[in-house]
């Protein structure tokens, strides 16, 4: 053993790595809420699911920092027998936390797709399906995890007795999870472009929305990379090894975050920058807008939506992102089979068109 090779450290890096992306996601979901609470004026299901990925979040970043600080980063073989059973202890306990942070902002992003994009019945219980199945995987990973081992407390206590599985079961099963996460990203990122390529409006609209929607499939390949990562959890050399891992399980989770948060920011930035990040034309036009009222009654009310040059309603095909929920204004679309259409009860029916819905929440405006 060199000297070279005993003072290999990727402690201070993976430190560096892990609260850089970490903070950023926290800045991130900050700007969300503020444009959620105090400019858009309502809280949805997903900016919980937000918040409780970025506590996940700095939970893992928390025990990575004493798993550093007991050894993690260092190679196993120059730590004392004290050191290797805490830094042992300390990564595997900081992993649940860390799952959750990339496991939790998917089901995020399906609330807002199903919310904006109104999927049919049956798209929506598979997306809500898909996501669930995903962190159901992510769950038993973890359990995994910790029991592969018997009892739990002899992974890092080796003083305790073991029967364990092949690590190689657990190495295999965590590909398995991975890999299946990184499909439901592709999912969610590629479906909404799916659905903007079937409405009539110019493709640099459907490639802006397209984007703000599919944003997700960075974390794709974080996760795909992260894959790659994973047989770390088998080697002799777990303290060094490992910290590759963490390093990806924590930024991919900031990366979800990140990315769940960036479509819901264009009031933010039409306020920070007087113009739309995502708006599909260059100047405005009041439209009429039907939404239904507290009490259950059809209400119409005046919004404003970007456009470009006049045309008749039949023609308009310009949509602005604003986000994204309560209200819903329609203009004619061809060819969208996955509608991005309100459904609205007449005569106690359901009537369905050929028009496709943007919708969006009203911002609070001081009269």
């Amino acid at each position: 053993m060199s000297d070279a090779w005993r003072a290999e450290n990727k402690g201070p890096e993976s430190l560096v790595a892990i609260v850089t992306v970490t903070v950023l996601s926290t800045i991130f979901t900050g700007a969300r809420l503020f444009v959620r609470g105090k400019i858009l004026g309502k809280v949805h299901l997903d900016d919980y699911l937000i918040i409780a990925s970025v506590i996940c979040s700095w939970v893992s970043v928390a025990t990575a920092i004493v798993a550093v600080a007991y050894g993690m980063g260092l190679h196993f073989d120059t730590l004392t027998r004290d050191q290797q059973q805490k830094a042992i202890f300390w990564t595997i306990v900081g992993f649940p936390a860390g799952v959750m942070s990339f496991g939790l902002p998917k089901l995020a992003v399906v609330a807002l797709l199903t919310r904006i994009l109104n999927p049919s019945p049956w798209h929506k219980k598979f997306l809500w399906g898909l996501s669930l199945f995903c962190l159901l995987n992510l769950t038993a990973n973890m359990v995994l995890l910790f029991t592969h081992c018997q009892p739990p407390r002899s992974q890092w206590d080796f003083d305790v007795p073991s029967t364990c599985l092949d690590k190689w079961i657990l190495v295999s099963f965590a590909i398995y999870t991975g890999s299946f996460g990184a499909f439901v990203d592709a999912y969610l990122a590629i479906y909404p472009a799916v659905v903007l390529s079937k409405l009539q409006m110019s493709l640099k609209k459907k490639i802006a929305l397209s984007v703000a929607l599919g944003i997700g499939s960075i974390s794709t390949v974080v996760a795909i990379y992260k894959c790659t990562r994973v047989p770390s959890l088998a080697s002799q050399d777990f303290t060094y090894e490992t910290a590759d891992l963490v390093i990806w399980t924590i930024v991919e989770g900031g990366t979800m975050i990140i990315a769940a948060c960036i479509p819901i920011l264009q009031p933010l930035s039409e306020l920070i920058f007087g113009k739309r990040l995502f708006s599909s034309g260059g100047g405005r036009r009041t439209y009429e807008n039907y939404g239904s009222g507290p009490s259950g009654q059809m209400r119409s009310e005046n919004i404003e939506l970007s456009r470009g040059h006049k045309r008749t309603p039949r023609q308009q095909d310009t949509v602005s992102f604003d986000d994204l929920d309560t209200t819903t204004t329609t203009a004619v679309a061809k060819g969208s089979q996955e509608s991005i259409l309100g459904q609205h009860s007449f005569s106690g029916k359901i009537m369905r068109t050929d028009a496709f819905t943007v919708s969006v929440e009203q911002s609070k405006r001081k009269s």
